[in-house]
């Protein structure tokens, strides 16, 4: 009977060859999850945009996807679902999607114009964003090593702000919390926690710019010190934009770290100095590489081909408490 040669070996070759990735995933020290946000499709740049999935089909070590909300572009038409489940179809990796704004709330007059949607319409697009993507509910856990994913869409269906968790899904999220009280928990939601950005701009200090409803999420991750890291997009704001990755302003109540993602789209906001958006071919794609002790925090530049070292970060998950 011929010798088998063990995996780490063969990791070695590859190592040794130039073709690292190629190991499979259970050697490797990390599970790798990129994160993909704001594409508003089809919208603008939807060159640049499938260049990014034929990228991230490229990366042999993706365990998965993210994408943390406005998928559609305006108002979560059947089109726009339709044209969003055609382009994710070109990506060999499985996705971990939830809805924004943009992917439920909105209605459109006849004669297109964009308002708020009744209860009854943003209860319909819900039901489409679950059928297009074909998730059990809005709302979902995942498990990925010791790390426990929660993956949680705006779902509110009359409050005139824009990323509203709804109380049915408050209690599904203080539930899942309390069962699994030593599990390093990452929340993806659409928007960020409050005042992790403090600009001057338009996205920052205004209530329809962060999670809600901020008061009972504030006092419910204070109970739940598992939670160490919340990852969002919603703002647009660009990786070159000197908030994006700072380490200081977005840490949430000293504790819980904000990852701030990039649009897809083109349409970041500037800095205070200039206020307002700019348009771009630029997207920046962040990579959460979870190891047993840490995560790393990478950012890439999907048209310099190249990661962004200045914005690569650790965050520490929280040490489980002994039991007496």
């Amino acid at each position: 009977m011929p010798k088998r040669f063990p995996w780490a070996f063969l990791c070695l070759c590859a190592v040794l060859s130039g073709l690292a990735s190629y190991c499979p995933a259970a050697q490797r020290a990390y599970t790798r999850l990129v994160v993909l946000s704001d594409p508003h499709l089809p919208g603008q740049n939807v060159a640049q945009k499938t260049k990014v999935l034929e990228t991230v089909n490229k990366w042999k070590d993706v365990n998965a996807v993210a994408l943390t909300g406005d998928i559609t572009e305006t108002a979560g038409t059947e089109a726009e679902y339709a044209f969003a489940k055609k382009f994710f179809a070109k990506l060999k990796k499985p996705i971990y999607p939830i809805a924004g704004n943009h992917d439920y709330i909105y209605g459109l007059d006849p004669d297109g114009k964009m308002r708020k949607g009744t209860p009854a319409e943003r209860q319909a697009k819900l039901k489409l964003f679950q059928d297009t993507f074909n998730l059990p509910a809005t709302h979902y856990a995942k498990k990925f090593g010791r790390y426990l994913c929660l993956f949680i869409s705006n779902d509110d269906l009359d409050s005139d702000l824009l990323t509203v968790m709804s109380s049915a899904t408050l209690s599904w999220l203080q539930d899942e919390l309390q069962g699994s009280p030593d599990a390093p928990t990452i929340i993806f939601f659409h928007a960020p926690l409050e005042g992790t950005i403090q600009s001057e701009n338009e996205v920052s200090g205004r209530p329809s710019f962060f999670a809600q409803p901020a008061d009972l999420l504030r006092e419910l991750l204070r109970r739940n010190p598992q939670v160490f890291m919340w990852v969002s997009g919603h703002t647009h704001i660009a990786a070159t934009n000197a908030r994006f990755a700072d380490r200081k302003i977005n840490l949430y109540d000293g504790r819980v770290a904000e990852i701030h993602n990039s649009d897809m789209d083109g349409r970041s906001y500037l800095s205070d100095k200039d206020h307002g958006t700019t348009s771009h071919d630029t997207i920046w794609i962040d990579s959460l590489f979870l190891y047993q002790d840490k995560v790393v925090v990478k950012t890439y530049d999907h048209k310099k081909k190249s990661w962004l070292k200045a914005l690569t970060r650790e965050i520490r998950p929280p040490t489980p408490k002994k039991q007496p």
